[in-house]
């Protein structure tokens, strides 16, 4: 859950700092930060440019003759696509032709050169070569393997085989993941959704299994509309290219399917926002935004879905161009211009107002932090990071979740102190009670619940190793690149390609293959294909 991972950080999937260079960009434009844990992953990168020296956010980044980044993505026709905080109607989408079949760019150095559709990409070359999809090329100069899953990137030629982007040092098919409250998703760059964990509820989409120990297919890719984001809690929704939503799993109060509330739900599409470019899940909620408005469907007992329709849904609210939506447990914000609004429920103070006064809102309500490049939300906490890379959090703390050292519920938003050996915080995600960031350096800090060892925390001396007060440093022995918290659970992607989790695993969340508890990282086997 991305309370993205993102997720939830995963959730996501992403956030930018438009100040910031991107280091920790994820290279799909999908990915999408964090929801309710999630996610899955946060995204950040430069998105305008002069040059393509300046789209240094993943190997392979040009600028196109408009000044938008634009990034390989083996999703897209012409092996591109525009970075998803690209300003207008082109954030996210694939780069197409231009005059007559040609694309404009600016190489590093400055002078215009032009990239052909036709000619072969960092995408699509090894389809136009004797190399076929799932093969690796051989290393020109090393005679090593490169270029397949897992491999090293290639120094010559494309640097990763066909449906891979080359991330950080190795080829990777994995564009976002998401840990949902007991189950785990990632999306690949092929369009298809991989699930693991609890499916006691339908979560895992195709699965028929009580639950699944190893990842396996939740959805395949609709021919022209692949799935770029997926979100995760009890239940699980995904979205694709053209916009469709897709919800699974958990139905109980509509948030998969209002017209027919029921325990469990097989993939339904949300036709109420066909062209959805944001996504969220809650507890018991989902919303979707398109640009226009905001689509939200399920429980509404603290005006989550907001308004004053009692539920399910869906309700619709005006809301204009989102660069984020992130749902909490019952809670949800927004950023619109490094503003962010919140509305939902307010129990613990995790809108910035006294919960005895207001112990809920029922629209978007202005948050008192400025400059908000990226939000992360737990089940009744919420972290934002600034433009200016400090990280600040409110709400519940009595598990650490706010970082802060005491332990306390906080209505207004405090910020955080990283130790001083971290560099500059780049990405934020929360679990259900703790949260995390990557910093510029790929190392990974976190704070909050350690109940089933989603922290990795030694015992004290005292043998207590509940909570962290405090970020501490998570030792995953690899550059982190996205992050991604459930209830008990945590996973990263990380630049050598490898998805790895820990936590509580009865129910095969951290998808190594077995139901035992990970005390420390261990790898889930996606399957690339090929």
């Amino acid at each position: 859950m991305r309370m993205r991972f993102g997720n939830a950080l995963a959730r996501r999937t992403y956030a930018v700092l438009g100040a910031t260079s991107g280091r920790w960009a994820l290279a799909a434009a999908a990915w999408g930060a964090g929801s309710l844990g999630a996610g899955g992953c946060i995204r950040l990168s430069a998105f305008s440019c002069e040059s393509s020296a300046g789209c240094d956010a993943t190997p392979g980044g040009v600028c196109t003759v408009g000044g938008h980044c634009a990034y390989p993505d083996a999703g897209c026709v012409d092996g591109l696509r525009y970075d998803e905080h690209a300003q207008g109607d082109i954030a996210g989408t694939c780069v197409g032709p231009i005059d007559a079949g040609s694309t404009t760019v600016a190489d590093p150095s400055g002078s215009p050169t032009s990239l052909d559709p036709s000619a072969p990409t960092t995408s699509d070359a090894a389809t136009d070569s004797d190399t076929s999809a799932g093969e690796s090329t051989s290393g020109a100069d090393t005679g090593t393997s490169c270029g397949a899953a897992g491999d090293p990137c290639c120094d010559t030629g494309p640097s990763c085989d066909a449906g891979l982007t080359c991330l950080g040092s190795a080829c990777s098919c994995v564009a976002q993941i998401e840990a949902g409250e007991r189950h785990s998703c990632a999306v690949l760059y092929s369009g298809e959704v991989q699930c693991w964990g609890a499916n006691d509820r339908g979560q895992l989409g195709a699965s028929i299994e009580p639950f699944e120990s190893s990842p396996t297919l939740a959805l395949a890719p609709i021919v022209g509309d692949p799935i770029r984001e997926v979100r995760a809690v009890r239940h699980t929704c995904v979205r694709s290219e053209q916009g469709n939503v897709r919800c699974f799993g958990a139905n109980d109060s509509g948030q998969v399917d209002p017209l027919v509330p029921a325990p469990a739900t097989p993939p339904t599409p949300a036709a109420w926002i066909p062209s959805a470019n944001r996504l969220g899940n809650g507890v018991s909620f989902s919303c979707a935004a398109d640009g226009v408005s905001m689509a939200c469907w399920g429980a509404n007992g603290s005006s989550q879905i907001t308004g004053v329709d009692p539920g399910p849904g869906p309700v619709f609210s005006g809301t204009g161009p989102l660069s984020s939506l992130e749902i909490g447990g019952a809670f949800g914000c927004l950023i619109q211009s490094n503003t962010l609004s919140c509305w939902g429920q307010n129990d613990r103070g995790q809108l910035a107002m006294d919960p005895v006064l207001a112990p809920s809102l029922p629209g978007p309500t202005l948050m008192p932090i400025a400059d908000v490049s990226a939000v992360a939300l737990g089940r009744t906490h919420t972290c934002a990071l600034t433009v200016a890379g400090s990280v600040a959090c409110w709400g519940r703390g009595t598990e650490g979740q706010i970082g802060d050292g005491l332990g306390i519920d906080q209505i207004v938003p405090v910020t955080i102190t990283l130790p001083p050996e971290a560099s500059m915080p780049m990405a934020i995600e929360a679990g259900d009670q703790h949260t995390c960031v990557i910093d510029d350096a790929g190392a990974l800090w976190c704070w909050g619940s350690n109940a089933s060892g989603q922290l990795m925390l030694e015992p004290d001396e005292f043998g207590f190793d509940g909570y962290t007060l405090v970020p501490v440093a998570m030792d995953v022995g690899a550059v982190v690149v996205a992050v991604t918290g459930g209830v008990t659970h945590t996973c990263v992607l990380t630049d050598d390609a490898q998805v790895l989790c820990w936590g509580t695993n009865a129910e095969g969340q951290i998808g190594d293959g077995t139901t035992n508890y990970a005390f420390a990282p261990r790898p889930v086997a996606i399957d690339c294909g090929g």
